[in-house]
C-alpha cells in the first residue's frame, strides 16, 4: 500500500459544493482540485466507515484533517491498495484523519493528479 502524506501544513483547501448550499446533502459531498486543475468531486465519509471504504476498488481516497469546520487532505490513496486494518491505523496514526473523502472511479493518473496538488 502506498499512502502520500502531506508535509505541508498549508496544502491547498478544496471546496464546498454551491450547488448544495440549500440541500441537506451540503456535508456529503466536498471537491478537490488537481495539479491539472481539474475538480474532483469526492464522497465525505466519517472515519467509523473505514471498514466500508477499505471495500471500494478503483476509488481515491483523501485523508482530511477537519478543524472546525476547515478542512486539510492530510494523505491520499488507492482504494485498491488498502485494507480494513491499514486504513484503521491511518485512523488512529498523527495525521488527524477526522474523515474520509472518496472520489469513485480514479484511476493511477487521477491519484497522482490529486495528490501532486494537495499534497505538495
Amino acid at each position: 500500500m502506498t499512502v502520500i502524506e502531506s508535509k505541508n501544513l498549508m496544502a491547498p483547501q478544496g471546496q464546498k459544493l454551491a450547488s448544495l448550499d440549500e440541500s441537506e446533502l451540503r456535508e456529503r459531498f466536498y471537491s478537490w482540485r488537481g495539479a491539472s486543475g481539474r475538480r474532483y468531486v469526492c464522497s465525505i465519509f466519517s472515519v467509523a466507515d473505514q471498514e466500508m471504504i477499505a471495500g471500494f476498488s478503483g476509488a481515491a481516497v483523501i485523508g482530511v484533517a477537519n478543524a472546525a469546520g476547515t478542512r486539510r487532505a492530510v494523505c491520499v490513496m488507492s482504494s485498491n491498495h488498502i485494507s480494513s486494518p491499514q486504513i484503521t491505523e491511518i485512523s488512529a496514526s498523527s495525521l488527524g484523519v477526522d474523515e474520509w473523502h472518496v472520489h469513485f472511479r480514479a484511476g493511477e493518473a487521477e491519484l497522482r493528479d490529486l495528490a501532486g496538488s494537495l499534497l505538495n
